[in-house]
Order: structure tokens, then sequence, then C-alpha cells
């Protein structure tokens, strides 16, 4: 059961009967914790925020000028409870936002991020990777606004679903008028594991700016059967298989954070769950 209000809604409607326009928070998640992040001009700064528990989380972060901020989200939350988070980041000129994301937990997720590339020369950069099994249901939201002049937006995601999962991605690059010469990039690659998987993949592209160069795609499919048959002919079971094939999505994303521990810890939240795949 789900409260009547959007939690988050997609810029611009589709028909109703995709399911893809909005979100309600899960019941009980109403009462946001929010935490503030300001980085001054020309500062860098690091944050790691690590959910263990469910609940309903907001972030709010401002970039100032030629300052750089680097965050991690890390979502672990128990396969009983529910998990909800926003996080809202406004980068000043020539300051850059680098967003890494981890969403492998968590009964059912409901996930926004709004970016306001606000200044000339702004930046953002986002790279996510997402696992969903059994009856899970994951929604996200992000967004990245460029209003200045030569802003660059890289959104990047890569995921995996099995069992009878459920997902919702909305991504969306939006050029505002006045953001000549910006460039955004969008790319979603999603690995089907079963057959009972629903996913439902929405990109857009928005532009009220005529100098401007954007992309996107998404990527839906099964495992790469050409692959499966390579591995297995060097001796590797089927399950051994489909993790190496998960992994060469995960381990790039990984790679952009330097705790070892949590690095191990977010592979072997997985590893044993892709084995079970039908």
């Amino acid at each position: 059961m789900q409260n009547q209000e959007l939690f988050s809604s997609i810029p611009m409607r589709t028909w109703r009967w995709l399911g893809v326009n909005g979100a309600a928070l899960p019941a009980g998640l109403d009462v946001a914790e929010v935490q503030k992040i300001h980085v001054k001009a020309g500062e860098k700064k690091e944050a790691v925020q690590i959910y263990r528990e469910g609940g309903h989380a907001e972030i709010e972060a401002h970039v100032e000028a030629g300052g750089t901020l680097s965050l991690v989200k890390v979502q672990l939350v128990p396969e009983g409870e529910d998990h909800a988070d926003d996080v809202k980041v406004c980068v000043e000129e020539g300051g850059a936002f680098s967003y890494t994301i981890f969403e492998v937990g968590a009964n059912e997720l409901v996930s926004k991020l709004s970016v306001e590339l606000a200044g000339k020369d702004a930046a953002a950069d986002i790279a996510a990777f997402y696992f969903a099994d059994k009856k899970r249901k994951f929604d996200f939201n992000y967004l990245v606004r460029q209003r200045g002049e030569h802003t660059d937006a890289n959104m990047q995601v890569k995921g995996a679903l099995m069992d009878e999962a459920q997902k919702v991605f909305r991504g969306t690059l939006d050029f505002i008028a006045g953001s000549a010469g910006s460039v955004g990039r969008e790319n979603e690659d999603v690995i089907v594991l079963s057959p009972g998987v629903r996913n439902r993949s929405v990109p857009l592209m928005l532009s009220g700016e005529g100098d401007v160069d954007g992309h996107h795609a998404v990527s839906i499919g099964k495992m790469d059967e050409a692959k499966l048959f390579y591995l297995m002919s060097r001796g590797l079971d089927l399950a051994e298989a489909r993790r190496l094939v998960v992994e060469a999505d995960l381990f790039p994303v990984l790679a952009r954070i330097s705790d070892e521990a949590l690095k191990e810890e977010i592979a072997a939240s997985i590893e044993g769950r892709i084995g079970d795949a039908d």
C-alpha cells in the first residue's frame, strides 16, 4: 500500500497505462532525514552515505564556483524493509559533481536525483549499478538540468534483474534555454536473468536550446549467449558464468570508490543471489 501523493514524477508525462509517470512513497516513510552538504568555492569534498536499514533520507548539496563534490551512495537495506531517498544538487560555475550509486537492497525502493548545472562549465558525472531479485520493486528518477553554457552531464546506469523483480528507470537530460555549447550523455544497460522480471526504462531528452549535443540510449537483453558459451567452454558452470557477466558491469562502477572493504561487501551482497536465477 502506498501513499496517494507522488514522491517522484517524470518531467514530461506519457501514457498512464505504462505506469512510468510517477511513484509514491512506500507506506510509513513520510518523514525524511535531511543531510546538507556545502562545498565552498575551490574546495574539494568527499562524502559516503551507506544505508543499512529502511527509511526516508534526503541530501541537499550546493557546490560553489570551482568546487568539487564526490558523493557515494550504497544502499544495503535488508529485504523486508523499504527505502526512499531524494538527492538535490546545485553546481555553480566551473564546479563538478561526481555521484556513484549502488542499489542492491530493500524490498521496495524509490530513489530520486535532481542536479542543477547552474553555472558555465559546470559538470556532473553519474554512475549507478543496481541489482534486484525476488519480488523487489525499484523505482529511479534521475534528472539533470543543464542551465549554464558549456555544461557537461554524463549519466551511466547499469543493472541486472532476476526472478520476479520490477524496475522503473527514468533518466532525463534537460537543456534549458541559454545552455549553448553544453553536452549530455545518458545510457542504461540492463541484463535480464529471468523471464519473470518486469523492466521499464524511460530515457528522456528535453531541449530549449539549439546549440547542444545530447545522446541517450537503453540496452535491454538477456545474457549474451555467445559470452555464456565461451565462459562455459572454459570450465565454468552456468551460475559462475552469469556472475562473471554481471560483474563485468559492476566492477567498473566499484572502481570509482577506494574503500576495499566496502567494495567486497557490495560484491558479496549479490554474488550468491545471481546463482539462483532461473
